[in-house]
This record gives C-alpha cells, structure tokens and sequence, in this order.
C-alpha cells in the first residue's frame, strides 16, 4: 500500500469564500478554542456578526476540519469537523490549522485522521516556538504520510469510526445523566435524610414539624450537629497533619517500598495508584506517625481543600505526604465514608471550608480550621442507609464509566489498525451487518 502527504488528500488553510448576499450585520457561527471538546466535538454554538469577525480570525467552510495547532490544546485533541455553518461559512481562533478535503478525499476521513493518536504525537514532535507557546507549523502536513485510501475506503472507515463515536457519546451522555441524578440525590439526603420508615423526608417548606433549626441551617429533628471533637475516637487523636516538607524530601523517594499518598494520587474518592511514591523501610519506621489505618479519611489541606478519600484495608500502613490531613473518628458515632460525604458533598459544611481556608490569598487548612468545622448528624442507621442510596447510583456511574473506557481502548485500537491498512475496513463492516 502507497502512501500520501495530509496535504496530498486535502488542502491546508485554504481561504474561504463568503458567500454572496452576507452583509456586515449577518451572523456566522464562531468557534473558539473553548466550544470544542478533546473528542472532536462542538460543544457549544455561538454566533457574532460577520463585520466583527473577518479580520483577525481564522475563516473556514462548511465540511472543513479544523485541528489546535498550540500546546496543549493539539496534544489533547482539540479539535472539530464544521459541519452544519448557517450561511456556510465560520469564523474562529487563530489557534486552528484548517484542512478541506480535496477532490475524491472524504472529509469525515480527513477528521478522523487528525483526531489519530500517532497524528497527534507527530505534530507534537515538529512543535516550534517558545516553551508555553508552541505550535504545529503548517509544512508538518506536507511531511505527515498516511496510507492511501480510495473515497470508498475512506467512507467505509469513517463509518465504522463514526459508530464507535456515536456509540461513545451516548454513553457520555448517560454518564453525565447519572452524575447529575447523584447530585440531586445527595442534596436531598443531606438535607432531609431517611425517615424511620426508609423514605425521604419531605423538604422543610412542606413539613416544617420535622425539621428544627441549627448552625448550619434547617436539619430533621433527629439529627444533631458537632464539630469532630464530638466523634473522636478514644484511641487515636482525631486530626494529625502530614509530615513537614524536610522529614520527606525528594533524595528519599524509591522505586519500591512503602506507598506514599501525594497530592497527585488523590482521585475521585479512591487513590491512583500509578501516582504513588514510595519509601525505604527506614524511612517508613521514622515516620510511623503519619501511617494510615483503614477508616481514616485523607483531607487535601492545600489546592482542592476538601478533596478526600476513606483508607480501605488495601491501604494500610500506606503514608501521608505533608500536603495531607487525616482524620479518624469514632466509627461507631460517625460512618467513615458519610463524613467524607459531608467534606464533598454538604453545601452547609463546604460553605464553612470556603470561608475558613483562605489566608493571604492562599486556600491552606490546619487543624484549627478542621475543628472550627460543626457537622450534622444523623443516627448511624440512617448515616448507613444514606450511604447505601449513594453506593446504589455510584456503582452504576462506575459500571458506565467502565464502559465507556472499553469503548475507548477499542477505538484507539481500531484506529491503529484501520489508518495504518493492517486490518481492512470490509470485512468488519460485513461482521457488523451480519450482527
């Protein structure tokens, strides 16, 4: 199989034509960097008058790919195929190279090649300019090489990548739906909890009699509110910050050894393991203060204060690093994980971080901001049955989630296969249709 030049199948920041009969106050769509996504797609669609816009800006036309030439907009995948232009002509920023397939080329084809993972790390590699602001120059296309692809197999391609793509953000979408379910759910069971019964309470507004007032606003009468004092554990001191900055320093960083939780490995809730650095067990022994017991909640207390996850039994004797709190309680009083609930989830208690934290401009917290902190409280049986609801609608998050990685790890693959010509594009379509 031969093969061609990005510029040999389409031409490279070619002007475009505005159409007859446009005047200064027609509106154009307009696409700057921040309307399209790292998936190639336009997610927002604004307009701005013709009059403002064609000077100074990049100009393109309706079936045009356009692709971030700057850093790191072009290493994360910036980028859009302009499809569906009112008056068939757009406008946006400097920052996009713009290719229009030539004659025979499909369009859709050329889109996908330049969402290509090895596209983009060849455009990364011949990146000129001063560091922050580099950029891919335009003779980059005329020394990228690519299989050659008759139109069929171009559209044939495009049309197995598009189902992936559709298949993909539709599975987004679902993930997005379900997020924001769990955070209509979280609000109500924050502020209104499980009755005796195992049903919501109904807002205050509409039930007044079961609702009393506290620190932190309306609570249900059965819940009380302290501050971590009141939950402390009897053999362990509630609050212990990480250790300073000199007792862990980079000249004791290892290959292998005991984990060390930084701020890079704190996740969504869980730790990311690839983030983890680890000690020798000499250092480990010295810093046996700052080890974690499963229960123990990790607090960011600089950056993303708040950001926090529960140690598991897989983490035990893992260590903290200096930009780190935990906080241990009386699992008895207060369910481990409902606190971390609270320190994401809790308008009343966030409300209290933000206001705390700041100092010189600066969001630090310490111990005094932690235990300055008040808390509501339900009884630990509805504490565990709020849980169980959020644990309910998280795992289907996380099952989506998993499948919307799948999908991705397929393309990516695919990719590969299909625009190098190792796997031919018939054979899969055949085994679709048959499916």
């Amino acid at each position: 199989m031969s093969d061609v030049a990005i510029s040999d199948m389409a031409d490279v920041n070619p002007p475009a034509r505005i159409p007859k009969g446009l005047i200064g106050e027609s509106t154009v769509p307009f696409i700057p960097m921040t309307d399209v996504s790292e998936s190639g797609r336009w997610t927002f669609k604004q307009s701005r008058p013709l009059k403002s816009v064609t000077a100074g800006f990049t100009a393109f036309e309706e079936g045009d790919v356009l692709v971030a030439k700057i850093t790191p907009c072009l290493e994360n995948g910036k980028g859009v195929h302009a499809v569906g232009l009112e008056n068939g002509i757009g406008f946006g920023s400097t920052e996009f190279h713009v290719l229009r397939a030539r004659m025979g080329n499909e369009p859709r084809f050329v889109f996908h090649l330049s969402q290509w993972r090895r596209f983009r790390r060849a455009a990364e590699s011949q990146m000129v300019g001063s560091a922050g602001q580099q950029r891919v120059p335009r003779a980059f296309f005329d020394e990228f090489r690519v299989s050659e692809f008759s139109a069929v197999q171009q559209a044939r391609i495009a049309q197995v990548l598009d189902a992936l793509d559709t298949a993909i953000h539709e599975t987004e979408a679902i993930i997005a739906k379900l997020k924001a379910v769990k955070q209509g759910l979280l609000h109500d069971l924050l502020t209104r909890g499980i009755d005796a019964n195992g049903e919501l309470r109904p807002p205050q507004t509409e039930a007044p009699h079961l609702y009393k007032q506290s620190p932190l606003g309306w609570i249900p009468k059965e819940w009380h509110t302290s501050g971590l004092a009141g939950v402390a554990p009897e053999d362990r001191a509630v609050i212990r910050t990480g250790p300073f900055g000199s007792s862990l320093k980079g000249e004791h960083w290892r290959n292998s050894g005991t984990p060390v939780v930084t701020i890079g490995a704190l996740g969504e809730e869980e730790f990311i393991e690839s983030e983890l650095l680890f000690v020798d067990e000499v250092t480990a022994a010295r810093l046996g203060d700052f080890k974690l017991i499963p229960g123990d909640v990790v607090f960011s207390r600089v950056a993303d204060v708040g950001r926090s996850v529960v140690v598991s039994e897989n983490e035990r004797g893992w260590i903290m690093s200096s930009n780190f709190m935990r906080i241990s309680c009386d699992s008895v009083r207060a369910r481990p994980h409902f606190l971390q609930l609270l320190l994401s989830s809790s308008v009343p208690v966030r409300q209290q971080l933000r206001t705390k934290v700041n100092s010189a401009g600066r969001d630090v917290a310490n111990s005094a901001v932690l235990m300055g902190l008040s808390f509501p409280w339900p009884s630990p049986r509805e504490q565990d049955e709020i849980l169980r609801r959020v644990n309910t609608i998280g795992q289907l998050v996380i099952q989506r989630q998993a499948e919307l990685k799948k999908l991705l790890d397929v393309k990516l693959g695919l990719m590969d296969d299909l625009l190098t010509g190792r796997v031919r594009v018939t054979p899969l379509l055949q085994e679709a249709q048959q499916a």
